[in-house]
């Protein structure tokens, strides 16, 4: 039956199997093909024939005997896959270099490097132009991976579109950046000290690039810090496609990059501070001020984990705040402090949800957790003036029901915390209890102050 199809009509069925291999792995994303060819000398012609439609590409890894398969098949375009699960010997990396000496015809360039005499091999067969490719990513869990030189891609790669560096030290980077301005896509995380730039350079490198639409920095240690905090410019440097922002680093670092950058277009910006005794962040408001599409945000949530907080505000359009730190305590405190000096962002808030991160389970946290001080949830809760609907989590019930329930101990009224609300709703609530007792004291003071709210199971 299939023989009655025309070839117009397998192509398009073979396009249909490409695009549900787009969700495949890695491998059988890009090597979908060579099993279809095989089926027939008809379908192996039609796919042959249509290279462009179907984006037919040739995947060499570490383990394949590259030299030989490119003289078998027909000269499509090389994408590089080496994920290696532990260190590549000498045959391993002699494959790769096969494939990267085909510059012509390189198109995507994927590499997990396991150690640093690999990684310098491979750096320096990456030393030439590379006119085809479009995506480079490179990655290293290895703290002493060699500085990628200045002649990295031979300076010249014009149709590169998207670059990601993991854990490599890039330090000629805002000069590399100025020969592939066409990037979409820019990702620099864990970044170790010998591959720091600093925010202004970083600044001035990025406005060179009118394509970009997301940008991922992400720093390795605290110790990468500005020097000093420049005065903001005059002028800013406008990203004019940027959508995503992504920053992991010192608050001060993201203060001084964003002082110099407009995006008018984002709609997303996540940033992950390391701990910090003072976090003096205005920029931070301002920026998000001067973002049309960033806010005003009516609902939010708080998530705890075992290292980090992190509040999100917004759902299409959002923000996105974490703190890298263990201690619970310092986690809402820190939290505090940084909101007190944006409270304009929560202003709006009319939604809030306190809970876990969604992968890992921290109700032991919160268990006798000799730092917890009731107070730390109240002057958090004394930030949210608009909230009318909180929603709490079946493991962080006990503290923020305790919290509530010590209004009093902390010189607080019913009113001063979450003065808006009108529902609370708690996760796992059974008709009575504990937490129902606990409550009660809350619950009726707010009734005397002519503020009453309902109290309810959430069922999630």
């Amino acid at each position: 039956m299939i023989d009655m199809l025309p070839d117009n009509v397998l192509l398009e069925i073979f396009d249909f199997y490409r695009v549900i291999h787009i969700y495949d792995s890695f491998y059988g994303m890009i090597a979908w093909w060579q099993t279809v060819t095989k089926v027939c000398r008809r379908w192996r012609y039609i796919i042959l024939a249509s290279p462009r439609r179907l984006d037919l590409q040739l995947l060499c890894s570490e383990k394949t005997p590259t030299k030989r398969l490119l003289d078998i098949w027909p000269p499509f375009p090389i994408t590089l896959g080496c994920f290696p699960t532990m260190t590549m010997d000498e045959k391993n990396i002699e494959n790769v270099i096969a494939a990267l000496e085909r510059r012509n015809r390189t198109s995507k360039i994927y590499i997990s490097a396991t150690n640093a005499p690999a990684s310098k091999k491979l750096f320096a067969a990456m030393q030439e132009p590379f006119p085809v490719l479009t995506h480079v990513y490179v990655n290293t869990k290895h703290e002493s991976a060699p500085v990628l030189p200045e002649t990295f891609l031979g300076g010249s790669a014009p149709r590169l579109q998207c670059i990601t560096l993991h854990g490599i030290p890039f330090p000629s980077f805002p000069k590399f950046i100025l020969s592939v301005t066409h990037i979409t896509y820019l990702e620099l995380a864990d970044i170790p000290e010998s591959g720091y730039v600093a925010p202004r350079v970083m600044a001035t490198s990025l406005a060179a690039l009118p394509n970009l639409g997301s940008l991922f920095i992400g720093f390795r240690s605290p110790l990468s810090r500005p020097l000093r905090i420049h005065p903001p410019p005059l002028t800013r440097a406008v990203l004019p496609a940027l959508t995503y922002l992504y920053f992991s680093g010192v608050s001060e670092y993201f203060e001084d990059l964003v002082a110099r950058i407009d995006t008018p277009l984002l709609e997303e910006l996540s940033v992950a501070f390391f701990l910090d005794l003072v976090f003096d962040i205005p920029q931070l408001h301002d920026f998000v001020a001067r973002t049309e599409n960033l806010g005003p945000f009516n609902q939010a949530e708080i998530q705890f984990s075992g290292w980090t907080i992190t509040v999100i505000l917004g759902s299409f359009t959002r923000f996105e705040l974490e703190i890298k730190c263990e201690r619970s305590d310092w986690q809402l405190s820190s939290l505090t402090q940084i909101f007190s000096q944006q409270l304009p962002l929560l202003s709006h808030v009319e939604q809030l949800e306190i809970g876990e991160h969604p992968w890992e389970s921290v109700g032991w946290k919160w268990k006798d957790d000799p730092d917890m001080d009731s107070s730390l949830w109240l002057e958090l809760f004394q930030l949210f003036v608009a909230v009318q609907s909180l929603y709490v989590s079946k493991n962080m019930v006990l503290p923020v029901v305790a919290a509530l329930q010590d209004l009093r101990v902390a010189g607080a009224t019913a009113v001063e915390v979450l003065p808006a609300l009108l529902n609370l709703s708690l996760e796992g609530l059974e008709p009575s209890g504990p937490v129902q007792e606990a409550i009660k004291s809350f619950v009726a003071a707010r009734q005397l102050s002519d503020h009453p709210i309902a109290i309810q199971r959430w069922d999630r």
